[in-house]
This record gives C-alpha cells, structure tokens and sequence, in this order.
C-alpha cells in the first residue's frame, strides 16, 4: 500500500523518509484509544529497562491490543517507537517555543548556556528512552527543527541562530556570522552525537555543558576575547 503524503509529511521537519512510518492514522476515538494503549505500553516496556528484547507480541500483551489490530495501524516495533518520540518531540518543541520567550535580553553567555543545557536535556531524555534507536535516527531528532518549515539544516541556522547572533551584534566579533550560525546550529549537534556514541555517561556531566558552551562562545569571539585595538 503507497503512502499518501499530506502536506506535513511535505513541507515540516522530518521528512517520512527519515522516520518509520505508521501504516495509518486513527480518525476516530476508539481506533485513538487503541492507538494510545499500544504506545503507552511500549513506553511502560522501554520504562523497565530489562534485557527482555521489545517485540509487537510483547506489546500487545502489555497494552491489551491483539497484535492484528497493532499490525492495523504499525507495520512494525521501530513505528511504535517512532511515535513515543514524535510525542516527545512534540511536547518539548512547545518547551522550546516558551524557553525561546524567556531568553530575549539574557546576556549572550546565559542564554547560550541555557539554549544548550536545555539541548542536553532533551538528548538525554530521548537517549534514555532507547539507546539504539535514538542513535540510528538521529538525523530525524533535531529539537530546533522538529515541526518546522525546514528541508536543510543551513535553512534552520539562517532562521534561527542567524537571527539569534544579531541581537547580539555588539557582543560578538566574528568575521563570518552566517559560518557561525552554521557551526552553532550544525557543529555543536554533531559533537553531542560523537558524545552520545563513544561517552554518552559525559552528557550529564557539567563539565560536558561548560565546555559545549566554552566552544560556542569561542565561535563567536565575544567581547572578552577580543584584542587589543591596532
């Protein structure tokens, strides 16, 4: 059966291709329900943490749902999964939107330290729920970006942190802010997953914070940092 793209799946972050897909969305509240209890037994399975590997008969045992009526609306495990994070993605994109309000006349220093300690957090949040699956579909995870108007990643730099960086045009002195912007909304991702993959007991660690926010100050050359006039 072929997918029928809506203008969602089109024109907001992240494509479907970077996402298993559900087979079909509930339109009514009791197929909303049995939706719902498969996702919150799944959340209840990867909740317990055990070495007991997570599968569709385990879910639907859990939630009460025959695993026909599961297979109805996922194709698959990695689905079901994939909509526990697309609703926590949801509601932490809400947080973002509050965060963001907050943030307007902070010094640059604390609002970078709290736009990445905020980053951090929800990383770990979504790490913790499934390790494997959250470091295999990583590109789709981009708070920033999650139901946004964006198809690249320099498309949401030029958006947000572009933006964000002239606000703070008298603070900063870099030679190239559109490069910095990038390297902000671009590079510092990047290293969180370097993190996530080789140490990622180092992501709750505030010496991991200060550094990231050592580096993202260190792009932007900030007033401290500037030299003496020639």
């Amino acid at each position: 059966m072929s997918k029928i793209k809506t203008t969602a799946d089109t024109d907001t972050w992240p494509p479907p291709a970077l996402l298993p897909q559900r087979r079909k969305r509930p339109r009514q509240s009791r197929s909303r329900a049995v939706v719902d209890a498969v996702a919150e037994a799944c959340l209840r399975i990867l909740s317990e943490g055990t070495d007991e590997p997570l599968t569709v008969a385990r879910i639907a045992a859990v939630s009460g749902v025959s695993v026909g009526s599961i297979y109805q609306y996922f194709p698959n495990k990695e689905a079901i999964v994939a909509l526990l994070y697309e609703r926590i993605l949801d509601q932490e994109s809400q947080q973002l939107l509050l965060m963001r309000e907050r943030l307007v006349c902070l010094p640059l220093a604390e609002a970078m330290r709290d736009i990445l300690a905020n980053i951090i957090r929800v990383e770990i949040r979504l790490f913790h729920l499934d390790q494997a699956f959250h470091l295999r579909y990583y590109a789709a995870f981009h708070l920033g970006m999650w139901r946004g108007p964006y198809r690249t990643a320099s498309e949401f730099t030029d958006a947000t942190w572009l933006p964000f960086l002239r606000m703070y045009e008298n603070e900063i002195n870099t030679p190239d802010p559109v490069l910095a912007a990038y390297l902000l909304g671009k590079g510092l991702r990047g290293v969180i997953r370097s993190v996530l993959e080789d140490i990622p007991a180092q992501l709750e660690a505030p010496a991991f914070l200060d550094s990231l926010v050592g580096m993202a100050l260190g792009c932007l050359r900030t007033e401290k940092d500037k030299g003496p006039p020639r």
